[in-house]
């Protein structure tokens, strides 16, 4: 016969027990417990936080972005170009603002012209140059960037894709002090610098983008717009590797590190000669496990290629060797904006770069008086636009598009 004490005893113990395994049930994930806890004596490695794969935004029906969803880089037949998310081959065309310090250029930031810029003028793409000098993010760098987060946040809301421009021009150095300082102490950078004190301004500025709209799959980065008088033509090869190799790949590395989600944002790579040299990078690419890196070339049908092919022999040499190529920037007008549109050989660029499978991006969505301006000064920015609104440019390249 058993002792009833210990009968007692055991039942006590067992409800006590049940209560606090309760009692640990109700207590709110990641509450702290006021008990003391024994310090660990033995280092303990933190495991690596688990990516944020944020949703991608909803894209309006038959939009561009909806239709060919996450573009990638990859390689058909032995070219890399780019793909869209079922790793189809895919051309995107589309349109770049005009510098958005500027009056004609910032008149394109409204819902209804990038409506206009879709639907009117049959744009994929919409490509914002953000000036770092010349009046632009430099002296501004509040208001710049609040002009490419709305633009941002409007070309998602249309479904077109969209490049963010860091635009040098003068000086041609993109690690020329104007660059590097630009920005560095804004707000809004706070926690990444004190991440990383050693970050330069376009380090900071393409972070932040990239950790607050790296899950976009419609967003792409192009760190540095046109480097130029950095060398000869005969030594772009090493310039490249001396000077602009490393530019971009510190600002690449601070993309890679801020983006959150599986799925890089492809980054675009300027060359010297104003993007010309598209080629020199061959042998020495920028380095990114996810391969999501394209090189540009730019053009103006009035000054390049008119009587030789040398950019085309340069592209051909660069996808060749395994670069992937994309056209940020091109005109129908000479390179300084003004004169023609030179049709003719706007043709003759525009049929090459659709037999290699080359997106392209027209200068310019201004409204400014110079002949590579696609709107007049009449065009309106809050109201639908007609054909009465565009220039001689503007015409030739909405057929282009909707082509």
């Amino acid at each position: 016969m058993r002792n009833p004490i210990f009968v007692v005893m055991a039942v006590v113990v067992i409800a006590a027990i049940a209560i606090a395994f309760n009692l640990l049930r109700n207590v709110a994930p990641g509450a702290a417990s006021s008990a003391p806890v024994e310090a660990v004596t033995e280092p303990m490695d933190a495991p690596a936080p688990a990516p944020t794969i944020a949703p991608a935004p909803a894209f309006p029906k038959g939009s561009p972005a909806d239709l060919y969803g996450r573009i990638q880089v990859g390689e058909i037949d032995g070219v890399r170009q780019l793909l869209d998310e079922r790793g189809n081959p895919v051309q995107l065309r589309g349109m770049s603002t005009f510098g958005l310090q500027w009056a004609q250029g910032s008149f394109i930031l409204t819902q209804k012209a990038f409506e206009n810029v879709r639907d009117f003028m049959g744009a994929d793409i919409i490509r914002l140059a953000m000036y770092v000098t010349e009046g632009g993010y430099a002296s501004n760098p509040g208001l710049l960037l609040e002009k490419i987060e709305k633009a941002i946040s409007m070309a998602s809301s249309v479904g077109l894709y969209c490049i963010v421009d860091w635009h040098i021009l003068t000086p041609g150095d993109p690690s020329d002090p104007a660059y590097l300082e630009a920005g560095v102490d804004l707000e809004q950078f706070k926690s990444i610098r004190e991440e990383h004190p050693e970050y330069t301004g376009p380090q900071l500025f393409f972070a932040y983008l990239s950790k607050t709209y790296g899950s976009m799959p419609n967003l792409l980065f192009e760190t540095a717009n046109e480097p130029n008088g950095l060398g000869t033509e005969g030594s772009a090869s090493r310039v490249w590797v001396e000077k602009l190799l490393p530019y971009h790949q510190s600002v690449t590395d601070a993309i890679r590190l801020y983006d959150n989600d599986l799925h890089p944002n492809i980054i675009l790579c300027g060359t010297d000669s104003w993007s010309q040299l598209v080629d020199s990078p061959a042998g020495n690419e920028v380095k990114d496990p996810s391969g999501q890196i394209m090189y540009s070339i730019h053009f103006y049908a009035g000054t390049h290629d008119v009587s030789d092919n040398r950019l085309k022999t340069k592209i051909a040499k660069a996808l060749n060797r395994g670069l992937a190529v994309f056209c940020t920037e091109w005109g129908t007008s000479q390179a300084s904006g003004d004169k023609g549109p030179y049709t003719e050989n706007s043709d003759k660029w525009l049929a090459y770069l659709e037999e290699r499978n080359i997106s392209w991006c027209n200068w310019s969505l201004g409204n400014k008086a110079e002949s590579s301006a696609a709107l007049k000064p009449i065009a309106p920015s809050s109201q639908d636009w007609d054909e009465s609104h565009l220039t001689e440019s503007g015409l030739y390249v909405r057929q282009k598009l909707l082509d």
